[in-house]
């Protein structure tokens, strides 16, 4: 895909991730949801990849409490932080399952893959019987699930000197750049 075919805060955010490297920070991100009892949620999760121009992948166990959260209220923000290049983007958007999930659960490592066969998340760990209870097949489990985040609007806040400097871009004003104060 031509960098020019991307939004300009997917190649502000593309250029943060370049700079960022190996680091822990240019796969963890943070999203934020409200509980189906009114709780704020936050979560640190692995950014899995692009859908599309504007759509983020995470993988995550249907068993868990974030994906029953995520299922009644589709509404969330992702938090991500460069620290090399001090920008903060927030990205505001629906969540929502993606059905045909089996390229993703193909491409994960057998190591990866055994987590998913673990006790529901929350779930006292029995040691004895935990690890060896999983499927030697490693065939995707019911619990496996990829969500999509749909983004609707970008709002990116650049740590610089001698003054911050903010950017929102939304989707319903066909991603134009606006300088607001920080």
């Amino acid at each position: 895909m031509n960098n020019m075919d991307l939004p300009l805060w997917r190649q502000r955010l593309k250029a943060s991730q370049s700079k960022e490297g190996k680091l822990a920070s240019n796969r963890w991100i943070q999203i934020a949801n409200v509980s189906k009892n009114n709780q704020p949620r936050v979560r640190t999760v692995v950014f899995r990849g692009w859908l599309d121009n504007t759509t983020m992948l995470i993988y995550t166990d249907k068993r868990s409490e974030k994906y029953t959260d995520l299922e009644s209220n589709k509404n969330i923000e992702v938090l991500w932080l460069f620290f090399k290049t001090k920008s903060q983007y927030r990205f505001k958007g629906k969540v929502s399952e993606l059905e045909d999930n089996d390229k993703y659960w193909d491409n994960l490592f057998d190591k990866s893959k055994d987590q998913w066969y673990w006790p529901s998340p929350g779930q006292k760990i029995d040691l004895e019987n935990s690890i060896s209870s999983r499927n030697n097949t490693l065939s995707k489990p019911n619990n496996f699930s990829v969500l999509k985040i749909k983004i609707d609007e970008v709002d990116l806040l650049k740590l610089e000197q001698p003054f911050h400097k903010r950017y929102v871009w939304k989707k319903i004003d066909n991603w134009k750049c606006i300088e607001v104060n920080p």
